[in-house]
């Protein structure tokens, strides 16, 4: 854990893998804020306890998130009230403006077209800029390439080359986790258990090669 933890600086753009309650890395996070760590920019699809952990730690200078809370249970209230307080930046995002930004950064491209969040203020708040599309005229959204410098994954288990298991259960937005990770420049992955290369055959959600 502790080299994991060493490969994320101060000030780094991290991307938190999982969605809502689900596959959220909390041991890799706990380590991470008991290294003492500061001013982490967060970009995590959905958030839950991880925002919400590191806003309570005090290592946290922004968020970009589609959501933050727990569902029923509601809003989180540490990250609720340091934004509140002007302590930790908020960006919105819709949902499929963050995916877009990862599959930009995905492709290699600075940007990438779409309509989501057409007609809600995130569009003036996130500073998006429009663009005509060449054969129809089409007016459409420019979502900027999102690129974390490292990002956390949690999944249940991979082999001892570094080949992670996708869940057995494709579960919603399973794949949001291989999205974040590829779009990224650096990848750490925790997990339950290590298991046979044998194991993962037919069922890799990254590759030995995609993780640092």
């Amino acid at each position: 854990m502790d080299a994991a933890v060493g490969l994320v600086p101060d000030g780094v753009k991290l991307g938190i893998g999982g969605v809502l309650l689900r596959r959220k890395p909390i041991a890799f996070l706990e380590a991470l804020a008991d290294a003492g760590r500061r001013d982490l920019r967060l970009f995590s699809f959905l958030a839950s306890l991880d925002v919400e952990l590191l806003v309570r730690r005090g290592v946290v200078a922004e968020v970009h998130a589609g959501y933050v809370g727990f569902e029923q249970l509601g809003f989180a209230p540490a990250y609720s009230a340091a934004v509140a307080d002007g302590s930790v930046r908020a960006h919105e995002h819709s949902e499929l403006l963050f995916v877009t930004g990862l599959r930009a950064s995905l492709a290699g491209l600075p940007f990438l077209p779409t309509r989501g969040a057409r007609g809600s203020d995130l569009v003036a708040e996130l500073g998006i800029e429009e663009i005509a599309c060449p054969y129809s005229g089409e007016r459409l959204l420019a979502a900027p390439a999102i690129r974390p410098d490292v990002c956390i994954v949690h999944a249940e288990a991979a082999d001892e080359q570094g080949n992670v298991l996708a869940p057995a259960t494709r579960d919603f937005l399973f794949d949001a986790d291989q999205t974040l990770a590829r779009a990224s420049e650096r990848v750490v992955v925790t997990v339950e258990r290590l298991v046979p290369t044998d194991e993962l055959r037919g069922s890799a959600l990254l590759f030995s090669y995609e993780v640092d």
